[in-house]
């Protein structure tokens, strides 16, 4: 598909659907937002092949949870207490759609512009992996070891090594452009390894994150066409709803029966996961479209933030935002710093309290509203998004010398892309994760002449 006619059907889509929701009982923003999220979904499926556009996925992920759920929630399923919007459509909206759009705007305001495109990086990849054909399983092999220690190493390396062992996965990228002999038995043994960790552990969000950078990955490599990115899309799809449906039960059933070992925790998944295949129908009837939207909507919790904050707490006026910078140095210099994870700031932004053993995030877009307010969160979010941009335009100049960066990207926002995830976590994760690359580039060529 060429570049104008894939403009075309972007804008014609988003106009279609801007058109027809304007006959739906919502407000003007939900309608704009609902067509923007169809826009950069569209323009994200296009560009597969061609670009890695981080900010694109950022964006559909973000008016996915802030836009499209919420906006479900309020036509179809008001009726659930926990997850129902506590505030009218009309009092979100007028903080989430304009904060969501500063964010946009500052993800693509022009302040850098592409001199390499990533097709012309794949090829000096290939270059190098001339002169160095092992390094897909050096990385491979590190991100292994790193795994099988991470559990067994003093909590202050644990998110090091949880860091270490993603290498696993940027290995498998390289390993796609090599010509080994087993290299799909190695591939599928690492994407299987990291479905039963995620079955181990209940937990899916890595292993769907991973397997969509991969689609990516795959896309840019093979060069897929229409009718492939489609094919592909939709088994990652029908992988999300099978997920969705049984992850649940799932999860009650390995705790009220104490299973402890992953051959009974794979089984239980397993026939779960059959019986939802063989009642395909189930999957669509309200129990579990409502649970679906639930997971996808984080606009209950920014609603629940609307509603408490400042009537009952007071706006933190930068106090999480500090918080979450401090959280960036060393345990050891900076020993009160706080844990990322949203349990202590849910409870005290939305009065909604949690059981000990659940942790639910603000989102950045709930945490700035909760810091500094509808205006002070908009302009929280525009600089933000500047941030992100100057980031991402940093790493591609970079790419001029080091073109398996692009490689990297989704290791260094693998947390970023998350519209749910609080700012510490997400400057943690952005900042240690970009550490960690430059120390394994560096160290590679500085100690084993490997240069990537």
């Amino acid at each position: 598909m060429d570049f104008t006619r894939a403009h075309v059907i972007e804008f014609s889509a988003a106009l279609l659907v801007f058109l027809w929701l304007l006959f739906v009982p919502v407000t003007i923003y939900s309608v704009i937002g609902a067509s923007l999220f169809t826009y950069f979904s569209l323009r994200f499926f296009n560009s597969l092949g061609e670009y890695v556009e981080i900010r694109d996925l950022m964006i559909v992920i973000a008016l996915l949870q802030w836009i499209i759920g919420p906006v479900l929630t309020y036509l179809f399923f008001q009726d659930d207490e926990f997850y129902r919007m506590v505030v009218s459509e009309e009092e979100y909206m007028s903080y989430v759609f304009p904060a969501a759009i500063a964010f946009t705007i500052g993800l693509y305001i022009p302040i850098w512009k592409k001199n390499i495109d990533e097709n012309t990086l794949l090829d000096n990849i290939k270059k190098k992996m001339v002169k160095h054909p092992n390094i897909d399983i050096y990385l491979i092999g590190i991100g292994t070891a790193a795994a099988l220690i991470k559990d067994h190493v003093p909590l202050a390396l644990r998110f090091f090594m949880f860091l270490l062992a993603n290498l696993r996965f940027v290995g498998l990228y390289f390993l796609l452009l090599n010509r080994r002999q087993f290299k799909w038995v190695i591939f599928g043994a690492m994407i299987g390894w990291l479905f039963l960790t995620a079955v181990s552990h209940g937990m899916f969000h890595n292993l769907l994150l991973w397997l969509g950078f991969m689609l990516v990955i795959l896309a840019l490599i093979y060069k897929f066409k229409f009718s492939q990115k489609l094919l592909l899309f939709g088994l990652l799809f029908a992988l999300v709803l099978i997920i969705q449906a049984v992850k649940h039960e799932y999860r009650n059933i390995v705790r009220e029966q104490n299973m402890q070992t992953l051959a009974d925790k794979s089984e239980t998944f397993s026939n779960l996961a059959q019986s939802r295949i063989m009642e395909p129908g189930v999957l669509f009837n309200k129990k579990y479209m409502n649970a679906n939207v639930n997971r996808i909507n984080q606009g209950w919790i920014i609603a629940r933030i609307m509603r408490y904050t400042p009537r009952y707490e007071p706006y933190a006026r930068g106090e999480t935002i500090k918080a979450g910078l401090k959280s960036l140095l060393p345990r050891l210099i900076a020993p009160g710093k706080i844990k990322a994870g949203g349990h202590r700031y849910f409870q005290r932004f939305t009065g909604k309290r949690l059981q000990s053993d659940t942790s639910m995030n603000l989102s950045i877009l709930g945490e700035a509203y909760a810091n500094y307010g509808k205006s002070g969160g908009t302009l929280f979010m525009l600089f933000l998004g500047m941030f992100f941009n100057f980031f991402l335009q940093k790493i591609y100049s970079l790419a001029q010398t080091y073109p398996s960066l692009i490689f990297w990207l989704p290791l260094i926002f693998l947390q970023v892309v998350k519209a749910e995830t609080d700012f510490a976590t997400v400057i943690n994760h952005l900042i240690k994760a970009s550490v960690i690359v430059f120390l394994v580039i560096w160290g590679s060529k500085k100690f084993f002449n490997l240069d990537m």
